[in-house]
C-alpha cells in the first residue's frame, strides 16, 4: 500500500519472456498489493514458476484488451492506484510508485505516462525532449509531445470516470485514445503535452527501442494495422490525434491550473 491505498500493477507480456521476468523481479513488492501478468504470446514454461497470477489468452487480443484484462482484476480487488506496464521496461527505482503518485497528487492530474521509452520524446543525441516544462513548489513537470504507453499511471477517479481501452483498437492507438478521453474528461493536458515525472529515466529503464526490437512494429502487417486504427480514430472523434494538441502553451498552462485547482490533494502552488 502507499498511502493505505491499494496499489495495483498489471503486466502485457507478449512473446518476450527474457524481458518480462526481469520487469517482474525489479518490481517493489512491499508497496504492491495486487499484481497481474497476461500473456498474449506464446504459452511460457518459465511463467509457472511465478507465484502470481499469470493469465494466458487462447489467442492473441492485442495490447488494449489484454491490459483490460488486468484492469479488470486490479479493479475487482478495490485498487486504487493503477500501473500498467509491458515487458520491455524495468524498474530501476524502487520509489517509482510512490513518486508517480506523489506528482499526481501535487499536480491533480490522473493519469501519467513514462516519456522515454522509444525515440520519440528524445531529441538526436537520445536526450529527453519536453515540449513544456512547468513549475510547481517542488519540482518541475516535464510535458512531452508523445503519448507511450509502456509505463502508465491511473488512479481510480480517473478509470471510473473514463473507463477501460477501447477494445476496437488493436495494437495501435489504444492509448492514445484513452489518454484522449482522460483528456476530455478534465484531468489530462491536451495531445502534444503528456506529462511525466521529473527525471522518469532515473526511476525506469528500458531496452533500447527499434522497430525489430518491438514485437509489434516488426509484424509484416503493422502498418495496416496503424492505418486501420487510425481511420477508426477519426471515426470516433472527428480528427487526428494531431488535432487535439493546443497551440498556445498558455492555454496547456492554464489546463494544468485548473486541473490542480480542482484535484491537487496537497498545497502546491504555480511558480509562473
Amino acid at each position: 500500500m502507499i498511502g493505505n491505498k491499494k496499489v495495483g500493477v498489471g503486466i502485457a507480456t507478449y512473446n518476450r519472456p527474457e524481458g518480462l521476468l526481469k520487469l517482474y523481479n525489479s518490481l517493489p513488492f512491499d508497496v504492491i498489493d495486487e499484481i497481474i501478468i497476461v500473456n498474449d504470446g506464446d504459452r511460457q514454461l518459465h511463467f509457472d514458476e511465478i507465484p502470481h497470477l499469470v493469465i494466458n489468452n487462447e489467442t492473441n487480443l492485442g495490447v488494449g484488451k489484454t491490459k483490460n484484462i488486468a484492469l479488470r482484476y486490479l479493479l475487482s480487488k478495490k485498487c486504487e492506484h493503477f500501473f500498467l506496464l509491458e515487458d520491455d521496461i524495468y524498474i530501476k527505482d524502487p520509489a517509482v510508485f510512490e513518486r508517480y503518485i506523489s506528482v499526481s497528487k501535487a499536480t491533480g492530474l490522473q493519469h501519467l505516462n513514462f516519456s522515454q521509452h522509444g525515440n520519440g520524446n528524445k531529441d538526436e543525441n537520445k536526450k529527453p525532449r519536453p515540449n513544456l516544462t512547468v513549475s510547481y513548489d517542488e519540482f518541475e513537470l516535464p510535458l512531452y509531445g508523445f503519448c507511450v504507453g509502456a509505463f502508465s499511471y491511473y488512479t481510480k477517479r480517473c478509470l471510473d470516470k473514463i473507463g477501460l481501452m477501447d477494445e476496437n483498437y488493436f495494437n495501435a492507438l489504444e492509448h492514445v485514445d484513452h489518454t484522449i478521453m482522460v483528456y476530455k474528461a478534465g484531468m489530462h493536458t491536451s495531445f502534444g503535452y503528456c506529462p511525466d515525472i521529473p527525471n522518469s529515466w532515473d526511476y525506469i529503464g528500458d531496452d533500447e527501442w527499434s522497430e525489430s526490437q518491438s514485437t509489434i512494429h516488426r509484424r509484416d502487417n503493422f502498418n495496416q494495422i496503424a492505418s486501420v486504427a487510425m481511420q477508426y480514430f477519426r471515426e470516433k472523434h472527428g480528427c487526428s490525434p494531431i488535432d487535439f494538441m493546443e497551440k498556445d502553451q498558455r492555454k496547456v498552462i492554464a489546463m494544468l491550473k485548473g486541473i490542480k485547482a480542482k484535484y491537487s490533494r496537497v498545497n502546491v502552488f504555480f511558480k509562473r
